[in-house]
């Protein structure tokens, strides 16, 4: 205990976790970024390095339920300290790296960092209190949409100033300062839960648990089908060039940072339940629309209402599931950031696949029929229950 524990905490509290989220996210997707520099250095393949940096989630979707069952009864604070320490040690072992093995030697252990923190930053934040678990979730989410929007292209950026090595350095040396200023947070310090293997298979395997998770992953898998590749969609729309390709991204950086924010206000303030499902219904609009938007203006606005929609489904879902089972934050944060972790790396392996076989014109309506899809299901499968459930 510290003496952090004896003041209440406040919105500010939240300030450290959001940096964490910050730091955490800003690694894969400057290290993304800098993909033809990690392939020259490393003198390595191009789709070899990125089949290695798609070591990422899938070690997020195994490693992150096996860490929850080993850190029950710790504290939240020393695992999330422990997480952000182990995080920065894989960004060191990545910024030495000489050969594409020490790179996913590297990328492996921050994975795992990563596993151990996310899900007990968000389980510590939950400690705002229940009427708030929406916007808390969101603003803490806001730190991963901030790395897309700020992070990326402040640090490939200075990753063509100097190179990307040091960049991982500085990102090690950040997660440090969030270590220090976690620890000392007025958030309230619980222990993780506690569950053995056998418990944790048997609580994932639920029907009612399943069927949530599966429409999490599922739609994830259509959105990135079509963002993993969303220079290739921008170049056979509207001929984007480079620069107006990251101007593409920028642009749904934009309205996923608001989506996030503004995603956990309306989950408080309407339920989770019609955000979802309005969340849901846009998504599936504006992918099918989006081989129509051949313009710039038309295709921008389609990315901006597309991330102010795509990005509400986490808060809404991460709702859903605290309703069904209270008393499991830190599990429940977890499975479903390890579902949303599996539809990313399954939605990159789908749309290599459709752009070898269909071309760069399917991926949105690949990703648009896979998501309505997930919402017929969803919606067959909500008729036999509660309206809440």
């Amino acid at each position: 205990m510290t003496i952090a524990d004896n003041r209440a905490p406040t919105w500010w509290s939240l300030t450290p976790l959001v940096f964490g989220a910050f730091v955490v996210a800003a690694e894969g997707t400057i290290l993304t970024g800098v993909l033809p520099q990690l392939s020259r250095d490393l003198h390595a393949d191009p789709a070899a390095v990125g089949a290695g940096l798609a070591l990422y989630p899938l070690v997020y979707v195994f490693g992150a339920p096996t860490l929850a069952v080993l850190a029950g009864g710790r504290s939240q604070r020393l695992i999330c300290a422990l997480g952000l320490v182990t995080f920065a040690l894989g960004n060191l072992i990545a910024a030495s790296a000489g050969t594409l093995a020490i790179l996913m030697v590297g990328r492996l252990v921050a994975a795992l960092g990563a596993c151990a923190y996310i899900p007990n930053a968000g389980a510590r934040a939950l400690s705002l209190g229940a009427d708030r678990r929406g916007r808390v979730l969101s603003i803490v989410a806001s730190g991963f949409t901030a790395a897309t929007l700020v992070g990326a292209p402040v640090g490939i950026y200075l990753a063509s100033l100097s190179s990307w090595r040091y960049v991982l350095v500085l990102i090690a040396a950040g997660a440090l300062a969030v270590v220090i200023a976690q620890w000392f947070s007025r958030l309230r310090d619980n222990p993780v839960s506690t569950m053995s293997m056998r418990e944790w298979l048997a609580f994932v395997t639920q029907r009612r648990m399943l069927a949530i998770l599966l429409l999490t992953f599922t739609v994830v898998l259509g959105e990135f089908v079509v963002y993993a590749y969303i220079s290739l969609v921008a170049q056979h729309n509207v001929h984007a060039t480079p620069a107006q390709t990251a101007t593409v991204v920028l642009v749904f950086g934009i309205g996923s940072t608001t989506g996030t924010l503004l995603g956990g206000f309306l989950v408080d303030r309407y339920g989770w339940h019609r955000v979802l499902w309005t969340a849901l219904t846009v998504i599936a609009t504006v992918l099918l629309l989006l081989p129509f938007a051949t313009h710039p203006i038309a295709f921008g606005a389609a990315l901006v209402v597309w991330g102010l929609f795509g990005w509400m489904l986490t808060p809404a879902q991460t709702n859903r599931l605290l309703h069904a089972y209270p008393d499991n934050g830190a599990v429940l944060i977890t499975l479903n950031a390890s579902a949303v972790q599996l539809g990313v790396a399954t939605g990159g392996l789908a749309g290599a696949a459709v752009t070898s076989t269909l071309g760069p014109a399917a991926l949105a309506t690949t990703g648009a029929v896979i998501v309505w899809i997930a919402l017929a299901a969803a919606a067959l499968t909500r008729s036999t229950r509660q309206p809440n459930s």
